[in-house]
């Protein structure tokens, strides 16, 4: 089993331990971090929770939820992978002076547990709660800003492009990282919204102070996705046009050509009929004036093209 546990002994100094049997009945708050999701099954037997609400690697919603219980609430939401993009979840309950996480991997960059104590409020594990889902909010800067920095920066390479190397791939794949991460930041809007609809608990100076760090937060990521996927329809748009624009010039020349060569077609395809009685055949210039005639031809409908604007 993974489980670190922190927790504030009676003369408020913080102590981290790996088993439940050597926290104090006289802390006054503790911290049960489950960083692999094998531990589920021990995680309900000790707390004593709903399995069915808990979202791991075989059960996944892909949205972020409240639940509230007589004796928890859970918020659920979710970290990004920096490999695959994918939403991995945060499983965060909240008790009386207690909260307990349950996740896969390490959350110690995301929180400093001795920072939040300092400015210790009464409820202290609503505002471990908060600073958890605001340090996973502001994880998901770390890929707006760098999908918005390939995007200017593939804008810069290729903004002009015209004729050589198929780009669609590359934009189709810029596009696909984006609607990863909107996936993700998007719903988080609403679990803001519903912290202030529910519960009073997330309604102090305190707690509404993190949550409009958070809002503020996910508009600004909201507003950079956005930016991203304008921009990227945008060269898109430029691109397919351009190239139909192409297409059709190529189309425009290829049917000039035919229809310059048409009446030539024409002309050979007379005098290679296999009649015996055809005079021209039997005249000493015979070639060279059907020659003539299809060069008079061809340039004749040469400067009618050009005339009409056609070419």
């Amino acid at each position: 089993m993974s489980l670190e546990i922190q927790y504030i002994s009676a003369k408020n100094e913080i102590h981290t331990v790996q088993s439940a049997d050597e926290v104090p009945e006289s802390a006054t708050f503790k911290w049960y971090d489950y960083n692999r999701f094998d531990d589920k099954q021990r995680m309900i037997s000790d707390f004593n929770f709903q399995e069915d609400k808990f979202e791991d690697e075989t059960t996944k919603k892909y949205r972020p939820q409240y639940y509230k219980f007589k004796d928890y609430q859970l918020l659920v939401c979710h970290m990004i992978d920096e490999k695959t993009l994918k939403a991995n979840a945060i499983n965060i309950c909240v008790m009386k002076d207690t909260v307990v996480t349950y996740h896969n991997g390490v959350l110690n960059d995301f929180i400093d547990v001795a920072e939040v104590i300092k400015n210790k409020q009464e409820d202290l594990e609503v505002d471990v709660a908060l600073h958890l889902l605001l340090a996973t909010v502001e994880q998901y800067f770390d890929f707006v800003h760098e999908i918005e920095d390939d995007v200017i920066s593939f804008e810069e390479k290729h903004g002009d492009e015209k004729k050589g190397e198929d780009i669609s791939e590359k934009m189709f794949g810029l596009r696909k990282r984006v609607l990863r991460v909107k996936r993700v930041i998007v719903p988080m809007e609403e679990l803001t919204d519903k912290f202030k609809e529910q519960d009073e608990h997330f309604s102090s100076e305190q707690s509404e102070g993190i949550l409009k760090k958070i809002e503020a937060k996910i508009d600004r990521q909201q507003l950079i996705i956005r930016f991203s996927e304008e921009m990227i329809d945008e060269l898109k748009d430029n691109y397919l046009s351009y190239n139909t624009y192409r297409m059709n010039k190529i189309i425009n020349v290829l049917t000039i050509i035919s229809a310059i060569f048409l009446p030539l077609m024409l002309i050979t395809g007379i005098y290679g009929m296999n009649f015996e009685n055809m005079p021209e055949l039997s005249w000493n210039y015979g070639y060279y004036v059907s020659l003539a005639v299809m060069a008079t031809v061809s340039i004749a409908m040469i400067i009618f093209f050009k005339y009409k604007g056609w070419m």
